[in-house]
């Protein structure tokens, strides 16, 4: 029996190789060269740099990951997914795991890991019986919902609005003042509901149904709530929700990972030959490789100090936090001499501080139960986008802060009753 792989699968492999090949360029060339990798290597008494050997274990690790992506079976969703998972979190901590010969090499078997236990887990499947939202009427219904919840916005953020915002000028300044001057329970909660879930469902299905004033509104809303924070992912995330809506899943990864190869490819080039490092700067360095040293640095803290019991979150009654600041100020401070940096924290990291390897395992496995059940909903790929912002916050928060303050919960809820079978009824 002769074995095929499909066309687009066997493209989006090696597009991943040469975006790896590249990435590893302008790490070991450029960004253990930063700050960051500077000051971890001073308070540690450690050196970065190019190790043969390890990155020949990370290399094949990644391309052993590759194929399984071009052989296995599965979903075009957990294609999707599994390709993301490898991009925001296995390459990256290939990198730094071969960058030092200080860095826990567990921390990248980890991440492989999570990598394969999100397709075991994938098998499972989950059974709804219970009826969904009309599917024609589900966009306005949240639309009109959203439209009340949010006048506690515009009454708390209009007095800090800067339209400079808009094209990514006094981002840091308007976070700052926004941070300083406001302190409500309820917008706090909400923000990230509206502008990382439901705004963009409302976007997806009004694009389908043609609905022009439901498609304005949304978009100007989702602007708004970018406005009153200036959180870039807001605004990137609108960008992939338009960006990423035609083709089916397979097609978007190809069309993704063509995006990125071509950005890191410009990125290098501008180094090469006009000595500009900020395009990969502010993308590649800052979304992938600070964030897989940030999991060394929490690795490094917590394997010599006792796990935190999740006493500074849910569990804060009855555990005892003894540090005077959050981990994520005090992890920037120690290793970053940047006490008022808050050093984000991935689900593996999260799960580290807490309970150690027990506490990675068990927020790997809740992850992967989660993906299995958006998994057997058959949630079209028109929502592609909506799920890149979804794998990007579990890079970048602690596993009880995505399921509640960044909705992760929510959009489970909207998953089944709103998403669900939207494969079928959007061909």
């Amino acid at each position: 029996m002769k074995f095929t792989v499909d066309k687009t699968k066997r493209i989006n492999a090696y597009l991943f190789l040469l975006f790896f090949f590249l990435l590893s360029i302008i790490h070991f060339n450029y960004i253990i060269e930063f700050d960051d990798f500077n000051n971890v290597a001073y308070y540690r008494n450690m050196t970065f740099y190019f190790h043969f050997k390890r990155y020949f274990i990370a290399s094949l690790f990644v391309f052993s990951n590759i194929i399984f992506l071009l052989i296995a079976r599965m979903s075009g969703f957990m294609y999707s997914i599994m390709n993301l998972i490898l991009f925001f979190f296995v390459a990256p901590a290939g990198l730094v795991f071969a960058s030092s010969l200080q860095v826990y090499p567990e921390i990248f078997l980890y991440h492989n890991i999570f990598f394969y236990l999100i397709y075991v887990f994938s098998k499972i499947k989950w059974k709804f019986d219970f009826s969904t939202l009309k599917f024609n009427q589900s966009g306005p219904a949240l639309l009109s919902f959203t439209v009340l919840a949010i006048i506690p916005f515009i009454v708390e953020y209009s007095p800090y609005i800067n339209f400079k915002n808009l094209f990514l000028m006094d981002v840091y300044e308007t976070r700052t003042l926004v941070n300083q001057n406001i302190k409500n329970t309820y917008t706090a909660y909400t923000y990230s509901w509206f502008s990382r879930i439901i705004l963009p469902v409302i976007i997806v299905l009004s694009i389908y149904f043609k609905n022009k004033i439901n498609l304005i509104t949304s978009v100007l809303l989702l602007l708004f709530l970018y406005l009153c924070g200036a959180h870039k992912m807001v605004f990137i995330g609108l960008i992939f929700i338009l960006l990423f809506y035609k083709y089916d899943y397979f097609k978007k990864i190809r069309y993704f990972l063509s995006v990125m190869t071509g950005f890191i490819c410009i990125s290098l080039l501008t180094t090469l030959f006009f000595d500009f490092t900020y395009l990969w700067d502010v993308s590649f360095r800052r979304v992938l490789m600070l964030t897989a040293l940030l999991d060394y640095c929490y690795f490094d803290f917590f394997t010599k100090n006792e796990s935190l019991y999740w006493s500074h979150s849910f569990l804060s009654n009855f555990a005892d936090y003894k540090y005077d600041v959050l981990p994520e100020y005090m992890i920037s401070k120690i290793y970053f001499n940047k006490p008022e940096v808050n050093a984000n924290v991935g689900i593996i990291s999260d799960g580290f501080k807490n309970l150690k390897i027990y506490g990675v395992f068990i927020n790997i496995i809740l992850t992967s139960l989660y993906f299995s059940i958006l998994n057997s909903l058959n949630i079209s790929s028109k929502f592609f986008g909506l799920f890149v912002l979804l794998v990007f916050s579990f890079l970048n928060g602690a596993l009880s802060t995505i399921l509640l303050t960044h909705g992760g919960i929510l959009l489970l809820l909207v998953a089944i009753f709103v998403l669900r079978n939207t494969k079928q009824k959007m061909n």
